[in-house]
């Protein structure tokens, strides 16, 4: 006899599914790629694949949700972590799943109850030491810190935030520095999904400027979740291989990020990059001061010689002008007597010849004054350049001891001696209060 096969409404027959899968499939560990999250107002929707290496395509797709209570508490437990990170996708994650099913649209759906954190830390840790062995097998780590880094680096590109608090910490120490600082801003996103893509972007528009000395990314004290958008395998190559050196301030203390070991240097905060460049310029200030303090003393010591040296060409000169006279004197006396002897035969020769040798004595005569002028005229040029008081007419300034000798080094000056600052106006009588060395 045939058996009858019962038929089902198709609300009975999802319901018969649901209580099999409440009663029958137990709650479980199951990991996966995030694929998709969608948060609502209570509820948040997300889906995990299965993938085979080398196919994009999943080998089966999973649908999921928890409420939003659940997402806040999950959340908190990751922000917590030592090593923290937020869900987005194409992140490995191991989830405590309860296997539900929706009878109105007949859909299987599983509820997210928990999260293993240390499954992600892992995959995350894995991946950031692949990418940091790619790079370093590739000699990218240290490509950046190998650009020679400018003496007096007063033009900077700077990528940060938008309106941020590093952006005026950063700024403001440059400008109450005094130094001629000149900063090229490109905003950029520092945190989400977007730091990659807008920080690349703005590296590619400070490129263009040929004038910039260093690059700086900086960044506010923030999560440490957003740190690891600062780990981008893609950002990381781009700031190795940019051409001028790179800088980074990303904000945090005891971990660095993928991208702080591939730049130039890296600082803690936004600040200390600041200083840094501040420290840079001072030096190089500090180099062109002893250079003219130096220059200047070495004209002070060349002026005596110069001086001798033109009281010489003077008297060598007159020398040679009174011998030239005695010559052509002594000349003119033998023509004299020839003269006298055969008039008639030699007058007329002799004449012309006297007339010639006339004309000769003053021709050289003018040329030898003309080079002595001429002579006289650049060393002239020459002292008034060497002299002090030119050097101090352009704003420096000479210390000397209670001796009146110029003090050339730091290291001779002890507090209570006195000192003469000579300008060009004058000169001021002071005690050294305080000696504050200046690191080189």
């Amino acid at each position: 006899m045939q058996e009858t096969i019962r038929s089902y409404s198709v609300s009975k027959y999802l319901t018969a599914v649901k209580n099999l899968i409440d009663t029958r499939v137990k709650d479980t560990w199951v990991h996966g790629v995030i694929t998709q999250i969608q948060e609502r107002d209570k509820m948040v929707y997300l889906s995990i694949a299965e993938f085979i290496e080398g196919d994009v395509k999943p080998q089966a797709t999973l649908s999921l949700y928890l409420f939003r209570f659940d997402f806040n508490k999950i959340k908190l437990k990751l922000s917590a972590l030592s090593k923290p990170f937020e869900l987005k996708t194409e992140l490995k994650v191991k989830l405590f799943v309860k296997g539900d099913f929706y009878v109105p649209y007949g859909k299987f759906q599983g509820r997210v109850i928990d999260i293993d954190p240390s499954y992600t830390i892992g995959e995350l840790a894995l991946t950031r030491e692949a990418i940091l062995q790619r790079l370093r097998e590739e000699n990218l780590l240290f490509k950046n810190k190998s650009i020679p880094f400018s003496e007096a680096p007063l033009h900077i590109g700077l990528i940060t935030g938008e309106g941020s608090a590093a952006f005026h910490d950063f700024s403001t120490k440059l400008n109450e520095s005094g130094f001629a600082f000149k900063i090229t801003t490109i905003h950029a996103k520092m945190q989400g999904n977007e730091t990659e893509s807008t920080i690349l972007s703005a590296l590619g528009q400070l490129r263009q400027n040929t004038n910039l000395d260093v690059v700086c990314i900086v960044r506010g004290g923030g999560s440490k979740t957003d740190l690891n958008y600062f780990d981008s395998e893609v950002l990381c190559r781009a700031v190795a291989n940019y051409p001028i050196p790179v800088l980074t301030g990303i904000g945090h203390e005891i971990d660095k990020c993928l991208l702080d070991q591939v730049a130039w240097q890296n600082f803690i905060t936004p600040t200390d990059c600041a200083k840094f460049l501040i420290d840079k310029v001072s030096e190089a200030w500090q180099r062109i001061k002893d250079l003219a303090l130096e220059i200047a003393g070495r004209i002070h010591l060349r002026i005596p010689a110069e001086q001798e040296h033109l009281r010489f060409l003077r008297e060598n000169l007159e020398r040679r002008i009174s011998r030239l006279f005695i010559q052509e004197q002594e000349q003119i006396e033998r023509y004299i007597k020839e003269l006298k002897k055969e008039p008639s035969k030699i007058f007329q020769d002799s004449h012309l010849q006297l007339l010639r040798n006339q004309e000769g004595l003053k021709n050289g005569c003018r040329k030898i004054l003309e080079l002595s002028k001429k002579h006289f005229e650049l060393q002239e040029i020459r002292l008034k350049a060497m002299d002090p008081k030119t050097i101090l007419k352009k704003g420096y300034t000479l210390t000397l001891n209670s001796n009146g000798k110029i003090v050339k080094d730091f290291s001779l000056l002890n507090p209570g001696d006195s000192i003469i600052t000579q300008f060009a106006q004058g000169t001021i009588h002071s005690v050294v209060q305080e000696k504050t060395e200046t690191p080189i």
